[in-house]
């Protein structure tokens, strides 16, 4: 028999909480776009991929796994503001990236970033860490999906239109790029079955944290 490791999903035993996920159960942050993850609608846990690599042979050809994961973008819906405070902070965020007037638009610096969990978020640089928490039925946090390293790459329309009859308060949707993600099992969790170990507001060498903002 393998030899388990620590993660806390891979453990032997049956699933002891039997209730299930809700759709309408989940919080996101982000440091950069305060105004959007208070009026976030929709986020979703992006598909995750891992490409086979042939090996051939005289007989057939076989396949072995590829040493690389492919994440597919984060996409992010939210409610505009009246004064569409949290539309701007997405669109001026993606204006200083990309310049499309002169060069001297672009503020930030090119460096390594850190985490925003390190400090207040203000060093991130021109990226920014986001976190998506999912919420069990008590509303405490079952996990939490952190994303590194975000940006924005793309910002729907907004369509103004005076003949229709009923209103409809706009959206907006926004497409996130980010290197990979990492989760966290929450207290939630353990609660209700104790095979899963918390995680959740750790360090990566396990220390806790006192404060995830």
């Amino acid at each position: 028999m393998a030899q388990q490791t620590d993660n806390p999903t891979n453990r032997v035993g049956s699933i002891e909480n039997r209730n299930f996920l809700s759709p309408i159960g989940f919080k996101f942050s982000i440091a950069k776009m305060p105004g959007v993850d208070f009026f976030c609608q929709a986020a979703n846990i992006p598909s995750i991929s891992c490409k086979e690599d042939p090996v051939y042979s005289v007989v057939n050809k076989f396949y072995m796994p590829g040493d690389e994961l492919e994440y597919e973008p984060l996409f992010i819906k939210f409610l505009i503001d009246e004064n569409m405070k949290n539309w701007y902070q997405c669109h001026d965020w993606m204006r200083t990236i990309a310049t499309p007037k002169t060069q001297k638009e672009f503020t930030y610096t090119r460096k390594k970033l850190e985490s925003q969990w390190k400090g207040t978020g203000d060093d991130s640089d021109w990226k920014s860490d986001c976190s998506l928490s999912i919420l069990s039925s008590n509303y405490r946090v079952v996990s939490e999906f952190v994303f590194k390293d975000c940006f924005p790459t793309s910002l729907s329309t907004i369509n103004f239109d005076s003949s229709v009859s009923d209103i409809n308060y706009f959206t907006a949707e926004i497409t996130l790029r980010y290197d990979y993600y990492d989760y966290y099992v929450g207290d939630a969790a353990y609660a209700t079955d104790k095979t899963m170990k918390s995680t959740y507001q750790q360090s990566e060498l396990g220390n806790p944290l006192t404060s995830m903002t």
